[in-house]
């Protein structure tokens, strides 16, 4: 039954993307709502290929999710596998310890090296994912993601130490962010490539290079331009589409075009810079560039909201996105707390008014 559900779900979103399918299409980031749905051990389920992707495309299938997508700690494989210390916890996903940051002075910049994708840390693990992900999706041509640049130098070398030595020693931040770029996610993006050659998108996650946590100078200045030599050297298949915190500028449109330095393809825009701007400007926008495109209904919202309240805002992104087509509704980050009759109003919602009239 899962090869069946999710290729009708991949054509709904590529005629979506292109024009205009059935009915609009929706995907999600719900591993850790996996976690908690299937009562696994964090440790053994991250780790485990078969667990994590069985196990997250059967809860897809069981709450209707249309598109699937392999997702699960992806901040943490390149930094565990140079030796960055992670923390495993019983209740939920593993993450960097931040108080052991794996760069603390020059000295150590010759730790960052490309590491072996058969040996090193859980790439081999992230591969075989791949692999079964591709079989049990009958040849899904988006493949895993990798944690970008700037979110990578923030987990070995500390987000507020990082932001500091952009401003007391420019040449140290630099020869970090050449490293990571060169040694460390070229070569990984190229090993996904290779294992994958149909890929049509290698999606990179950089959610620590997000507003206010920086701003539009660092982003145009330091988080763009290794991004652009990612696409450079990798191909346009990479992109990187999950900056958030437009809603802080007086220009909002100002952080949808360095977006779009990093993700041409389509411009999206999350909770809660949505719930603030409204989905009108987005589509706008969206129209203006002739791109499509995704708005996501918020983690945080997904979890406190009553089913009514998020029927209501779905069917608001729905009605205003969705006009004419080029729309997907993505589900932010879903949690383990997330009530599972919130996502299933959610859902239930996109199949009550996402409908077009062909």
């Amino acid at each position: 039954m899962i090869l069946t559900f999710f290729q009708e779900g991949i054509r709904r979103y590529k005629a979506a993307m292109a024009g205009q399918p059935d009915r609009v299409p929706v995907f999600a980031q719900m591993h850790e709502f996996v976690l908690s749905e299937l009562k696994i051990s964090p440790r053994k389920f991250y780790a485990t290929p078969d667990l994590l992707v069985k196990g997250s495309l059967e809860i897809m299938e069981t709450y209707g999710i249309d598109m699937p997508v392999l997702d699960y700690d992806v901040y943490n494989i390149e930094a565990e596998a140079l030796g960055q210390e992670i923390i495993h916890t019983d209740t939920g996903m593993p993450d960097v310890d931040r108080t052991k940051p794996l760069i603390r002075d020059r000295s150590d910049l010759k730790k960052i090296r490309t590491p072996d994708f058969e040996k090193d840390g859980r790439f081999s693990a992230v591969l075989e994912m791949n692999r079964l992900f591709r079989e049990m999706t009958g040849g899904m041509e988006e493949t895993s993601g990798f944690c970008a640049p700037f979110s990578l130098a923030a987990n070995i070398r500390g987000i507020e130490q990082l932001l500091m030595d952009m401003y007391i020693d420019p040449e140290f931040a630099r020869e970090l962010f050449d490293r990571v770029t060169e040694e460390v996610l070229v070569p990984w993006i190229l090993r996904l490539k290779a294992d994958c050659p149909g890929a049509t998108g290698i999606c990179g996650n950089d959610a620590s290079a997000s507003l206010p946590i920086v701003n539009p100078d660092i982003l145009r200045d330091w988080i763009v331009p290794y991004v652009k030599r990612l696409r450079e050297q990798c191909g346009p298949e990479v992109y990187v589409p999950n900056w958030v915190g437009e809603s802080y500028l007086k220009k909002p449109e100002e952080m949808l075009e360095l977006k779009r330095m990093a993700c041409p393809g389509f411009v999206e825009g999350q909770d809660p810079d949505v719930e603030a701007l409204g989905p009108a400007f987005y589509k706008s926008y969206a129209n203006k560039k002739g791109v499509p495109l995704v708005l996501g209904v918020g983690a945080a919202f997904l979890a406190l909201g009553s089913p009514s309240e998020i029927r209501d805002r779905v069917r608001q992104y729905i009605e205003v996105g969705g006009e004419g087509g080029r729309f997907a509704l993505y589900l932010c980050n879903i949690g383990a707390t997330t009530p599972p009759e919130n996502v299933r109003a959610a859902i239930q919602a996109v199949r009550d008014y996402g409908h077009y009239s062909l």
